[in-house]
């Protein structure tokens, strides 16, 4: 079945043989294009070519008006609005927000979405040098997150209002959590152009920072990524104290320890507030025990490949108390919840 996702990018387009295709550069501060992608397929990520993925009615400025009312009027009651981590090109950004769409939808509870991706301007390399500049990039790219904002607060507030029960959520993975902070940062405020946090809490149900490759006291800087708790109903960290990519490359490169590694250190101090942190450190389960290879090897994609995690993320999507989620253990002293097996 068909897979759609509507897209905003502030990277600079291609100009060649394929079209409606966009680069791993930009010029910061530089217009966003919007435009809508269709996948025939999901069932290979790396099947990019244009017999699997046809983009059209690509625009600046904002969706075009025939995009903007396919969006508000889909028939799923959830939207999610996706923002990648490190290492994707534009086309495979495409590609995992469709197959996170086809993960979800499978889920317990199954979550049908409308699906949403902002693809920031990665390089799509996998190297110390491009982490770097993938790294600088994304950071700089919190005014084109701010125009995608601006163009669909009123998409969102339209989809709010086409029926009962319809929730909206903003993810952010890995190195998307750097990007979302720089966007948060540039989009909500008081300032000319930005919007009201009130304004953004009346349309955002839930924000989940999966893997953040963020600073570890980013939930307690003014500047950091402590902003989501105003735009939004609740905030969902999900950590993995065995991350590799965080823990060996994030870490060194940063200078210190990532959100996404053990949360902040001072969980305690959320207690009370719109925030809860999930540790999946304990559900990573053994394909072959013997040769000790994990469902997730790298202890860092688990949110697109531990069934458990997924149908945890799912309740969080409807909206699911977190005390009636299934597979968790409260730990109270330290204010996070468990996240075990099955």
């Amino acid at each position: 079945m068909a897979v759609t996702v509507y897209f905003g990018t502030n990277r600079n387009a291609i100009v060649g043989p394929v079209p409606n295709n966009f680069g791993t550069d930009f010029t910061p501060n530089s217009g966003v294009a919007f435009g809508r992608a269709v996948l025939a397929s999901v069932a290979d990520e790396s099947e990019l070519g244009n017999s699997n993925l046809a983009i059209d009615s690509v625009t600046t400025g904002g969706f075009s008006p025939a995009l903007q009312t396919e969006i508000a009027g889909g028939s799923a009651k959830h939207l999610l609005i996706y923002c990648h981590g490190f290492d994707y090109r534009f086309r495979e950004v495409l590609m995992r927000a469709a197959m996170l769409g086809d993960w979800f939808g499978k889920g317990t509870p199954k979550v049908p979405s409308t699906l949403l991706a902002f693809s920031w301007p990665s390089l799509g390399s996998l190297s110390i040098d491009a982490y770097r500049t993938d790294y600088r990039s994304s950071g700089l790219s919190g005014g084109a997150f701010r125009i995608f904002m601006q163009s669909l607060l009123p998409i969102l507030r339209a989809f709010k209002q086409g029926g009962a029960n319809r929730r909206v959520t903003l993810m952010a993975h890995s190195m998307g959590n750097h990007f979302l902070r720089s966007g948060l940062a540039a989009a909500v405020g008081t300032g000319p152009g930005q919007i009201a946090p009130s304004d953004l809490l009346a349309v955002i149900d839930r924000v989940v920072l999966a893997a953040s490759d963020e600073d570890v006291d980013t939930l307690s800087r003014p500047d950091g990524l402590g902003i989501s708790l105003g735009i939004c109903n609740r905030v969902y960290v999900y950590y993995n104290n065995q991350d590799i990519p965080l823990g060996v490359i994030s870490r060194q490169v940063n200078g210190i320890s990532r959100l996404g590694i053990d949360g902040p250190p001072d969980k305690q101090s959320f207690v009370g507030h719109n925030i809860t942190f999930v540790n999946c450190s304990a559900a990573n389960p053994f394909v072959n025990k013997k040769k000790e290879i994990r469902l997730d090897p790298q202890w860092h994609q688990y949110y697109r490949l531990v069934p458990e995690v997924r149908n945890d993320i799912c309740g969080v999507m409807l909206g699911l108390d977190d005390g009636a989620m299934p597979n968790r253990t409260y730990r109270k002293k330290d204010n996070y919840w468990r996240l075990d097996l099955a």
